[in-house]
């Protein structure tokens, strides 16, 4: 790792939380999400620990806010917590959690056999939480049925010319736009699984980082899907991960400071598909 991904992963550290979790931004109480991608960037025990007392009986990891409990940090828990039975309830429970039958409508059409993942129980599925459990069900349990449901759903959702948006590809007639984000997000679960598919989504990639390249998610998110790839385009992506930090720090953004971390650091390899 170089001087500044050392940089950007002691300041993930610092973000830690006394009970080994970590917060949505510095200082805050710990949550799933930032813990499990924290906890993938440093391989740190104390967040497995944490991560593993908050998983549920279920197997999921999830954010209770009262009106709705949202699982979807439970693909990156499962990642986090590197091996043994807690990994494996949360891969059941990935397997177990797929979107509800949802109807096609002219207004809003897609193909109703695939379901993909929700970010809250019994909704529609969408493209980041999808991607999520296709990553860690082809990393952690290849065989899974369920990954040909999260690849169709991703194949179906993608916009025209390439990339995604967030849940759909059409809506009330129009064709939506595709974000660097969530495009970055479906080709790090893609990865060697559709390759006409990955080179329409790295083509569009490469254009939208630099249109949205003042966020700091967006670029590492960027520059991890391009390393992943081996395209050529990473290094520049990452030299924007380094200017964003040296701006903003991200204001202090424990996702994307964790993110950049692993997008810049040896811990990407924990999230390569062979």
């Amino acid at each position: 790792m170089g001087r500044n991904g050392t940089i950007l992963a002691s300041r993930v550290r610092e973000a830690q939380n006394a009970d080994g979790g970590f917060g949505p931004r510095v200082g805050l109480p710990s949550e799933p999400e930032p813990t499990a991608v924290a906890t993938i960037a440093l391989d740190d025990e104390r967040g497995r620990a944490w991560l593993g007392e908050h998983q549920a009986d279920d197997g999921s990891v999830s954010l209770d806010a009262g009106v709705v409990v949202n699982d979807s940090a439970t693909a990156f828990a499962a990642i986090g917590l590197g091996s043994g039975d807690g990994r494996e309830r949360a891969l059941d429970h990935l397997e177990a959690a797929l979107a509800p039958d949802a109807r096609s409508t002219a207004d809003v059409p897609f193909d109703t056999s695939f379901h993909g993942w929700a970010w809250t129980e019994s909704t529609f599925g969408w493209v980041d939480p999808t991607a999520r459990a296709v990553l860690a069900l082809r990393l952690l349990r290849p065989g899974a049925k369920a990954i040909e449901d999260g690849v169709g759903m991703l194949r179906d959702r993608e916009t025209v010319g390439g990339g995604w948006n967030y849940g759909n590809r059409v809506v009330l007639g129009e064709d939506l736009e595709p974000y660097a984000q969530t495009t970055a997000a479906a080709l790090v679960a893609l990865q060697r699984a559709d390759p006409a598919l990955e080179q329409r989504g790295l083509s569009a990639l490469r254009r939208l980082w630099r249109a949205e390249r003042d966020g700091g998610l967006t670029v590492a998110l960027a520059t991890a899907a391009l390393r992943l790839h081996g395209d050529d385009d990473a290094r520049a992506c990452e030299r924007a991960v380094f200017d964003v930090f040296d701006r903003s720090g991200f204001m202090d953004d424990v996702v994307a400071l964790a993110w950049a971390a692993i997008a810049t650091g040896p811990e990407l390899t924990r999230l390569e598909v062979r």
